[in-house]
């Protein structure tokens, strides 16, 4: 591996040790309720079970909920979900199946069949053409949640239009039904939020640190999950974005000991959250405007790396200057952080990986993330 490299996989370990992972509360576990198996069918990405398996082990992750990646249109997903209850049951309990099915024909029986073959729960993709919370289907799909008391999992970010008013009839018509909104529910935070129903939670697995503060101002503590997203982001990076900021909002441990697993525990279990506090982080001040401008930089980075484009802006270096002198352990982390960056991003424009659609697993992107979620995790400075 090159030396830029080795220092970057060395640092990321290094910061995240210092200054998240302490913060995790590890008593009940960790629960990430958003992992994916197998290969996608769109973008190029794969993630075998033990790979996923190492990952959860360095990131300290307990138990992870698992489901077929996007397969290609018209071959459905009968084959791709007995694979995942198979790694699930190789797994010795630390993994999770979740089974997956699109709208047609066969939506319904396939996800029968995946409840029946031992998965536990569903997962929906609703962004795919012609596909999203107003589709004719997706009540079949909430009637058998209800029944069978296992939760699905909506992607919620990019390439969804608005859903709060639908999703907010769905439930009334199915209140049994438990769902956990992907990556914030950017789609449709707001309104989504608006909604206070205890039969929601949202799973944090995005790249926006801001997004996360957002919710943590709008979402009802006992709404939070735990979501990685794997292999589309890392331990490192998900649990930077959201444990750091729960303290800051002022999270006590019994209530990231909640974020971590119990709350997910209870989705098992098909019970909705027992109540709907006030929002953590309703009142708690935004980050400093220096914080924040490097933030704005560092977000406008992130989209040139997965598009394997070069920093012609000098991005990084606005970031830095931003911030100035660190001003503690957790800003010279930040800084060194950016340094490397800037090494790497050069190095992994020639000869980083280039089997994804967007590049996200380069360490450049991992870098630039955990240094994000840093800045903007003190509201403080």
């Amino acid at each position: 591996m090159p030396t830029a490299l080795a220092e970057a996989a060395d640092a990321l370990e290094r910061v995240w040790r210092a200054h998240v992972r302490p913060l995790v509360p590890d008593v009940d576990g960790l629960v990430d309720v958003h992992a994916h198996l197998g290969a996608d069918a769109s973008d190029g990405s794969r993630l075998d079970l033990a790979t996923l398996l190492a990952s959860m082990d360095a990131g300290g992750v307990t138990t992870a909920w698992a489901f077929p990646f996007q397969s290609p249109r018209g071959t459905g997903y009968a084959t791709v979900n007995a694979d995942v209850a198979a790694a699930a049951e190789a797994s010795g309990g630390r993994v999770v199946a979740f089974a997956r099915s699109e709208p047609g024909e066969g939506f319904l029986a396939e996800l029968e069949s995946g409840l029946d073959a031992g998965a536990r729960g569903i997962k929906l993709h609703t962004s795919l053409p012609g596909y999203d919370f107003s589709h004719p289907q997706l009540p079949d799909a909430f009637a058998l949640a209800a029944e069978r008391r296992a939760p699905i999992l909506f992607h919620t970010g990019r390439a969804v239009p608005p859903f709060a008013r639908d999703l907010a009839g769905l439930l009334e018509r199915h209140p049994g039904a438990q769902v956990i909104l992907a990556h914030c529910a950017i789609a449709d935070l707001h309104a989504v939020c608006a909604l206070r129903h205890p039969n929601i939670r949202f799973d944090t697995s995005l790249w926006n640190s801001l997004d996360v503060r957002a919710l943590l101002a709008e979402a009802a503590p006992e709404q939070l999950v735990y979501g990685s997203d794997a292999p589309y982001y890392t331990p490192i990076g998900t649990q930077a974005k959201l444990f750091p900021q729960l303290v800051a909002a002022g999270a006590s441990d019994a209530r990231r000991r909640d974020v971590a697993a119990l709350g997910a525990e209870r989705l098992l279990a098909g019970d909705p959250c027992p109540a709907l506090s006030d929002p953590l982080a309703a009142g708690l001040p935004l980050p400093s405007h220096p914080r924040l401008r490097a933030h704005e930089y560092l977000v406008m980075a992130m989209p040139l790396i997965w598009q394997q484009m070069p920093d012609r802006i000098g991005l990084l270096a606005l970031a830095r200057q931003a911030l100035g002198e660190p001003a503690d352990a957790r800003d010279a982390a930040v800084l060194e952080l950016l340094a490397l960056a800037d090494r790497t991003w050069p190095r992994e424009l020639e000869d980083g990986d280039r089997s994804e659609i967007l590049t996200v697993s380069w360490f450049t992107f991992r870098l630039i993330e955990l240094a994000d979620a840093l800045v903007m995790a003190d509201a403080s400075a």
